[in-house]
């Protein structure tokens, strides 16, 4: 029996087996998720840090960018809803950022957002009080259309079997002139069928979708979701060392970035 989250939780429609998000969600729900992770090696005494590390090594520091870029950082305010909040860390994040007044952290595993969520939301100094979890689809998230101003998809949408329906489900609750905000590393053009087919052995091994898409392809999604006005910024603050920033720097000004090597991108789509 789970001990009562301390964070109020609210319970979206059941995930059943003939959802597509249903293996996934048992992963979690039966702790799967926690012993595959917890062979990670890493520095942390969290297992799911050092799982952090090792997946996503530039979300961190690409919310930071975010937070501080001029264009993007007054349009994470109000409310604000992390649609695949995974171990809850940018939840934690968001919620000490004064301009915004309340976060929703969606996850499909109650199991998960009441034992390692709440531990991230600690770890991370989250204040909880502006928190609320949300157990769901991520295409049937509770709560009304137009509810919020700020959307969230962190490193989720290359793990989505249903990319374009969970982005039009950010639109959905967004309202009129709010903001979807996107971090994904896109895959190079160059060599792009190879790398889908190693993403689908990868998917099979695993039991995670791990798809692959180029930056161009994730904004064709957000538009065909119905975010008319689709933003790309490149995040190069997560590139170590001087001869590495100049290779990127050429390879911008020659136009064969997203060819050969794509950055981290931050995509804002408006609704």
């Amino acid at each position: 029996m789970l001990a009562p989250a301390s964070i109020s939780t609210i319970e979206g429609d059941p995930i059943g087996p003939t959802d597509p998000e249903y293996i996934e969600m048992m992963r979690f729900e039966s702790g799967l998720a926690d012993r595959v992770v917890s062979a990670t090696d890493g520095p942390h005494d969290e297992p799911w840090l050092n799982h952090l590390d090792a997946t996503q090594p530039h979300t961190q520091p690409a919310i930071e960018f975010a937070l501080t870029h001029p264009e993007i950082a007054t349009r994470i305010s109000g409310r604000v809803i992390d649609l695949a909040a995974g171990i809850c860390w940018l939840a934690a994040r968001l919620s000490r950022v004064d301009r915004v007044a309340g976060i929703a952290a969606v996850h499909l595993s109650r199991r998960f957002l009441s034992t390692v969520g709440e531990r991230m939301i600690q770890r991370f100094d989250g204040d909880s009080a502006k928190i609320t979890f949300a157990v769901s689809s991520f295409t049937r998230v509770p709560f009304p259309s137009t509810d919020f101003d700020c959307a969230f998809l962190v490193a989720a949408i290359r793990h989505s079997l249903t990319p374009i329906k969970t982005l039009m489900e950010a639109h959905r609750l967004l309202r009129p002139g709010g903001c979807l905000i996107v971090v994904e590393s896109p895959n190079a053009v160059m060599g792009l069928e190879a790398t889908r087919a190693r993403g689908v052995r990868l998917s099979r091994e695993t039991g995670v979708p791990e798809l692959c898409y180029t930056r161009r392809e994730y904004a064709y999604m957000l538009r065909q979701a119905g975010f008319d006005q689709v933003d790309a910024y490149p995040v190069d603050t997560v590139i170590r060392g001087a001869g590495r920033r100049a290779l990127r720097g050429a390879l911008r000004r020659f136009g064969i970035e997203d060819l050969i090597r794509p950055p981290t991108y931050i995509f804002v789509g408006t609704r």
